[in-house]
């Protein structure tokens, strides 16, 4: 059974949107291009680190990488229903163990650090 590259494909549609080439997104991130083709093409696995540089060059919050639905070409959404939000983050953790939900609690507060960073 084939593995879904979910997180290389958002990457790749969130870069061709913004019209950069791999290249362009290696340089802005200080991964190599070998590394982001790898990624895009699911060959390669992802770091929390590396999705961390990738975000940052995009300008992307690093939660549309793994979204299951078709992240637009020309930018992200900007999500207002925080209470549908809520719902579906509740339920999803139903069930999780508590070492991965702290995973994801780390993710969101760097995400959150990032946000902060990009707009003083």
């Amino acid at each position: 059974m084939k593995r879904k590259n979910i997180v290389g494909s958002n990457i790749r549609s969130i870069r061709t949107g913004k019209g950069l080439t791999q290249e362009a997104l290696a340089l802005e991130s200080t991964l190599s291009q070998g590394y982001i083709n790898q990624l895009e093409s699911g060959s390669r696995l992802y770091t929390q680190k590396s999705l961390e540089l990738i975000a940052e060059a995009l300008s992307t919050p690093m939660v549309d990488f793994f979204k299951e639905e078709a992240v637009p070409n020309n930018q992200t959404k900007n999500h207002t229903d925080r209470k549908n939000y809520t719902k579906e983050l509740t339920s999803l953790l139903n069930g999780v163990p508590d070492h991965i939900i702290q995973h994801y609690i780390t993710l969101i507060k760097l995400e959150k650090q990032i946000l902060k960073g990009s707009t003083n």
